[in-house]
């Protein structure tokens, strides 16, 4: 028996040794069977392993990849990834920032692909009528045109202020002076977009009037803004408009959980997912079953426990079972007629 378990101990050293190393200090290895066992094993908030969430990860990104990748073209992610970029003043400008945090460009845009195929997947899963563009178009604003010049000193930003209200031409001056790179060629301009800015800069935006530009530096986490109203947005005929108010509905479905997660699994369910690990089959299950199906399911528990409970559910919520009604009536209607028979003989007494 010892024998035995030295003989299998020493087969398990000898597997561990094989394993292609991750990390080493003076007090031993990690190899590559030890993390990917830990992982496993090793559950998160979501009640999902780090080795099902990364599964599911990878997963995901090849399904979506290989349903939508020729539709989501390397132009489309450098479009996207510059219309982010650009209220931190341009895309080197927005590479410094995420360096600050760890991550790279190729991150960011590898995030924007897969952004751009869910909202593929959605575009083809959800039907936009007329009913919801109309509404939409009755609650659209057209977004204003702006421009600014961008300075790290509180004094130059002043001095700017001052040539403009001398006549100065506002493009000249943002060639010469303003950081925000990405924006020299357009003479400062940028979309104001409600949400896309800092609030700052939004705010100050918002208060000025077409032709207006600030009287005094605007502040922000990137320096001091000179900003100025070019055009303030009007918007034009439904079908003019159109297309705006069909990407903003579709913009409204991404943020929606019940979508996404429908949308995707249709894609999951058709993608003959096949996981080979015990440990990792619950990396898909949430996407495995229809949304229907799931409902189905639940209203089936739901009705179950509540049979169990002796209740009922109306339109309303939950009622008790009318027969447990009848017998609570009952019991009280017995306890007022004791209490009257009580109450007469005590008055005989009194007599």
């Amino acid at each position: 028996m010892l024998f035995g378990a030295i003989a299998c101990s020493g087969l398990l050293l000898a597997g561990c040794a094989s394993s292609p190393e991750v990390a080493s200090t003076e007090a031993g290895r990690v190899r590559e069977d030890e993390l990917y066992e830990r992982m496993k094993n090793e559950v998160t908030q979501s009640g999902m392993t780090y080795g099902e969430q990364m599964l599911q990860q990878i997963l995901l990104e090849d399904i979506l990849d290989h349903a939508y990748g020729d539709e989501v073209s390397d132009e489309d992610v450098d479009a996207e990834l510059e219309r982010e970029a650009e209220p931190y003043g341009g895309v080197e400008e927005f590479e410094e920032m995420i360096a600050m945090q760890g991550m790279s460009l190729d991150d960011v845009r590898n995030s924007v692909r897969t952004s751009l195929q869910v909202r593929a997947a959605i575009q083809d899963h959800v039907e936009i009528t007329e009913e919801e563009i109309e509404e939409a178009y009755e609650n659209y604003a057209i977004d204003s045109t702006v421009a600014h010049i961008l300075v790290e000193d509180l004094g130059l930003a002043e001095e700017i202020i001052d040539e403009l209200n001398d006549g100065a031409d506002f493009g000249e001056l943002v060639a010469e002076h303003t950081m925000d790179t990405g924006t020299i060629e357009s003479d400062g301009e940028l979309v104001l977009e409600p949400g896309r800015f800092v609030p700052e800069f939004e705010e100050a935006a918002m208060e000025l009037e077409e032709g207006e530009f600030t009287q005094e530096p605007v502040e922000s986490q990137f320096g001091y803004h000179i900003i100025k109203l070019v055009e303030e947005g009007e918007k034009g005929t439904l079908e003019e408009e159109r297309e705006t108010i069909e990407a903003m509905i579709l913009d409204s479905y991404m943020q929606d959980q019940a979508v996404v997660q429908e949308a995707i699994g249709e894609l999951v369910r058709d993608a003959n997912v096949q996981i080979s690990d015990e440990d990792l089959t619950g990396a898909m299950q949430q996407f495995m079953q229809p949304a229907s199906e799931q409902q189905e399911m639940d209203q089936d528990m739901l009705d179950e426990l509540l049979e169990e409970e002796g209740l009922e559910e109306d339109e309303n919520g939950v009622e008790e079972d009318p027969e447990t009604d009848e017998d609570t009536d009952t019991d009280v209607d017995a306890d007022s007629d004791a209490d009257a028979e009580d109450a007469e003989e005590a008055e005989e007494d009194n007599e």
